[in-house]
């Protein structure tokens, strides 16, 4: 079952954040008991939950929640941390320097959020793909509000958990009665966990995407061999693979299964069809464990509105993907098996993992059989193929791996198809 995560945006999607948080908090964890966070409801709500710049971030599977995170922008009133913790040296401290390293911003104060409230579901608490997952998208909303830096109290139990994602410990644990708990006042740099949730896909995804939708995208967790569409599904988001690894294969009319290309991290997919309309034109299925990050097609369409000028980008993007295309389909016609081989061979290589024993190697999760489909040739073609390359020391191959030495041969087909007569 595909887990989405997204900004609460209804009524019934924020119930189902305050009834988790009592799950969590009170039924289980027996915290808030005394506090007038409770409502007669089994909620936990507070007056941060009516302020202006509040969100919620969600995590769904099917239709269970399973997670929720909520941001605080900063208010008159402070942020939630700051019931507990007196944050008004750290809050001096990032002032002064923002207005050191901002020459341009005299006068303007940092931007500091709040995170808080983090709830998971008992069944998906070890689910640490689904916990950072959360914390991406709220990262990402973030950064649409041009937060500076971050501060939170938190249990001391989670500690370990936000120090992987760049925050700092600025006092000790402290008894909280009103919370029935130790907590620890904690801050970011928010370019630290920016970096920590976006760095390594910002290498790879044109920055277009990042920069324009960064804050609307919702987070898809696909296990293995989980589709996410089919072939002539309805198209309403476009996709970018954060971690893991999709298959994009499409049937001809004998109902002949051919895989067009493996994405991993950083590779686009399935906004063609949203801009013109039409249905999916393939299929789309995870191969390992995979994260994507979606934006929508009316607030694609919303920001292109209001940003004309985003079009440039977009257009060089869709002109790349002609010439892939154009590429792809001459080889598929004209080529002898082995240029086919050579070719899908460069394409995994571009996509493959730095190996964990030897990082000048790449490491991509695919055996003989899942080639021979990207390749449009018979398995035995295959196995013959990375047999000569095994033997002569250019990669290792299992049947689910295949490890590459160094980068592999595209072949003359794609050096006559450099250049795209599109």
């Amino acid at each position: 079952m595909a887990i989405r995560i997204k900004v609460a945006s209804t009524a019934r999607e924020l119930d189902d954040v305050y009834r988790l948080r009592h799950e969590v908090y009170v039924e289980e964890k027996r915290r808030f008991e005394s506090s007038s966070h409770l409502d007669s409801g089994q909620r936990i709500t507070d007056k941060f939950d009516a302020m202006p710049g509040v969100y919620n971030i969600v995590a769904y599977a099917g239709d269970e929640i399973i997670g929720a995170l909520r941001i605080n922008k900063d208010s008159e009133v402070g942020l939630p941390a700051e019931q507990y913790f007196d944050y008004s040296a750290l809050r001096r401290r990032t002032l002064e320097e923002h207005q050191q390293e901002n020459a341009a911003h005299r006068g303007t104060p940092p931007c500091i959020v709040g995170v808080g409230m983090l709830a998971i579901s008992r069944d998906w608490r070890n689910r640490r793909n689904v916990l950072y997952s959360i914390f991406k998208s709220g990262i990402g909303l973030i950064h649409t509000l041009d937060g500076t830096h971050i501060i939170c109290s938190i249990s001391a139990e989670t500690l370990s958990l936000y120090g992987r994602l760049g925050f700092e410990q600025l006092g000790g644990p402290k008894w909280v009665e009103s919370v029935h708990d130790h907590m620890i006042p904690l801050v970011a740099n928010f370019d630290t966990v920016f970096q920590w949730a976006f760095g390594e896909i910002s290498k790879k995804v044109d920055h277009f995407w990042l920069d324009n939708f960064c804050g609307q995208f919702e987070r898809v967790l696909l296990s293995p061999g989980e589709v996410l569409f089919e072939q002539n599904d309805a198209a309403e988001h476009a996709y970018a693979v954060d971690e893991g690894l999709i298959s994009i294969s499409r049937k001809d009319p004998e109902s002949n299964e051919m895989v067009l290309a493996n994405l991993s991290c950083g590779a686009l997919f399935g906004e063609l069809a949203i801009f013109d309309g039409e249905k999916r034109s393939a299929k789309a299925t995870a191969l390992v464990n995979t994260e994507l990050i979606s934006i929508e097609r009316s607030q694609m369409f919303d920001s292109l509105k209001a940003h004309p000028e985003n079009l440039v980008q977009l257009l060089r993007h869709f002109a790349q993907r002609v010439r892939e295309t154009d590429n792809l389909a001459m080889v598929q016609a004209f080529a002898a098996h082995t240029s086919k081989v050579s070719f899908a061979l460069e394409k995994l290589w571009q996509t493959a993992e730095p190996d964990r024993k030897n990082p000048e190697w790449r490491t991509v999760k695919i055996g003989p059989a899942q080639l021979a489909k990207t390749a449009n040739v018979t398995e035995d073609e295959v196995r013959q193929d990375l047999e000569m390359r095994q033997a002569q020391g250019l990669l290792q191959y299992g049947e689910k791996i295949i490890r590459f030495m160094q980068e592999p041969s595209e072949g003359s087909v794609l050096r006559v198809s450099n250049e795209s007569p599109l």
